[in-house]
């Protein structure tokens, strides 16, 4: 693994009883988009906290940056990692601006307290989402496709050579969210690693460089779509028998046959 990347090695997590994790993996480098499926309960947010030193696992280990993530401060874990959860609602009224200039915290700034270099890679990321236009915009007065793009522009003005994404284009219609992807899509190709999780298996075919599958807090497979987007993968994940074919390099799953 690379000193930047990210790796969780034979993690088990239980909370009050309840098992989570059971003996899962997970890597991430920079160069990557690696998507993790698997069923609503699976254990893939749990697997993503472990990974970001957010949980401890109750065996195994994480590695984040070439350290322990649950030991890093805050400020070193943004800079290694940036982080979109589930569930981004914005609580007020702000500016597109000062939420993107949020993904500066790791280096002291604040939205009314920003350097120049601050303010460059706010700028850029601005521009690299599309969004310089609506700058100065409320967010509350956007769509929820342009919202999408505001988190994904605070994840980018980071900087962070990782980025990990739980469920970013939930709710969005597929124009966003192939929009959305496309984002992360450019952020890897220019260098970045991303670990994303996804429920369409299409989206993922067409975007992921691998794919890792859970199910019951198990990781169950990692590979590339071509070795592991199979009838077999998705009946042993989703217990639903799929067909899966291929043409000219593009993936199409259909379910439920």
């Amino acid at each position: 693994m690379s000193d930047a990347g990210l790796q969780v090695t034979d993690a088990s997590l239980a909370i009050k009883g309840a098992s989570l994790l059971s003996h899962a993996a997970l890597a991430l480098a920079p160069g990557e988009l690696v998507v993790l499926l698997g069923p609503n309960g699976a254990g893939k947010t749990s697997l993503l906290r472990v990974a970001l030193g957010l949980a401890r696992p109750d065996s195994g280990s994480a590695e984040l940056a070439g350290s322990d993530p649950a030991r890093l401060s805050p400020t070193d874990r943004a800079r290694a990692v940036t982080y979109l959860p589930q569930m981004r609602d914005l609580a007020w009224p702000i500016r597109v601006r000062d939420v993107v200039a949020l993904g500066r915290f790791a280096y002291g700034a604040a939205p009314a307290r920003m350097g120049e270099a601050d303010q460059i890679a706010v700028a850029h990321a601005l521009a690299a989402c599309d969004l310089a236009d609506l700058a100065d915009r409320a967010t509350d007065t956007l769509s929820g496709g342009e919202l999408a793009r505001v988190h994904i522009a605070r994840a980018l003005a980071s900087q962070a050579p990782l980025m990990v994404a739980d469920e970013p284009v939930a709710s969005l219609d597929p124009r966003h969210q192939h929009q959305v992807m496309r984002l992360i899509r450019a952020f890897v190709d220019r260098g970045g690693g991303a670990l994303v999780v996804l429920h369409d298996l299409d989206l993922a075919a067409l975007f992921a460089d691998r794919l890792v599958w859970m199910s019951e807090g198990r990781t169950l497979a990692s590979g590339s779509v071509a070795e592991t987007m199979t009838p077999h993968w998705i009946e042993a994940v989703y217990g639903i028998a799929a067909t899966v074919t291929r043409s000219d390099g593009a993936v199409r799953v259909l379910v439920g046959r």
